[in-house]
């Protein structure tokens, strides 16, 4: 019988890679939109967060991220948490909380140099020796306020004016891909570390599929998991069984 594993630790071997750039592609029924909280949650055990939201209200946010029982408002409380919420700033959804961040001008032009001052203002200073795990809710999110092409122009930008702030730092994408197009899934793929795939099919029952087909680590071959979700509220409550690999099938 395959061996049942916690879907996270068995992605990254207990160790996300520092520097690094995870990518999460799954479709609209997948339950692996909760990988992105799920990793964020572990990461910031030992670290600091940052969520960047294009796509709820905060009070929506934070029912989504207590799927894997990261509370929001308790890592925001005790200074592990910082919320730059984009969503809430161009809709004028706020909220007077400790450590949530709004910018005054949300366009293409201005929006990166209003969070390169949060960050250097605020981020920086709270994080100090930790390493930052940077979760953006979602890049599809992102897309669709600001379009596919001023979207990758804005993550150039981002990518190469953290690597200089925070060379240390994590940085998550999630990606639902009936939101966006191929020509875009291929161009994030293409500059991630790690890129994890869901798949679903919906029959009798709703049997989904992970697939890890990139990774940094030594000696990787791609791998193929069968993915459910168990009724705790923790990050193990993902888990996994491994039914396959990249490696070619004897004849």
């Amino acid at each position: 019988m395959p061996q049942e594993f916690e879907i996270v630790k068995e992605l990254f071997k207990g160790q996300v890679l520092s520097g690094s750039i995870i990518t999460i592609i799954y479709d609209a029924y997948s339950s692996a939109w909760m990988l992105g909280f799920a990793i964020l949650k572990k990461e910031i055990e030992n670290g600091f967060g940052v969520i960047s939201n294009y796509n709820v209200p905060l009070q929506e946010l934070c029912r989504a991220a207590r799927q894997v029982d990261l509370d929001i408002e308790g890592e925001l409380k005790r200074d592990k948490l910082v919320i730059i919420d984009i969503f809430g700033s161009k809709y004028d959804v706020k909220y007077k909380r400790k450590n949530i961040f709004y910018i005054d001008s949300v366009s293409p032009e201005l929006i990166n140099p209003k969070i390169d001052i949060i960050y250097e203002s605020y981020v920086l200073p709270m994080a100090g020796k930790e390493r930052i795990i940077r979760l953006v809710n979602t890049l599809d999110g992102t897309a669709l306020m600001f379009g596919e092409m001023e979207t990758l122009k804005l993550l150039n930008q981002t990518i190469a004016q953290r690597s200089k702030q925070m060379p240390d730092s994590v940085l998550i994408l999630p990606i639902n891909k009936d939101v966006v197009s191929k020509r875009f899934i291929g161009w994030i793929a293409g500059i991630s570390d790690y890129v994890i795939v869901a798949s679903t099919q919906l029959n009798e029952n709703l049997e989904e599929k992970v697939y890890l087909v990139k990774s940094p680590e030594e000696g990787f071959t791609s791998t193929v998991y069968h993915l459910w979700i168990t009724e705790e509220k923790s990050p193990g409550r993902l888990k996994a069984k491994k039914i396959g690999d990249g490696k070619p099938k004897r004849v």
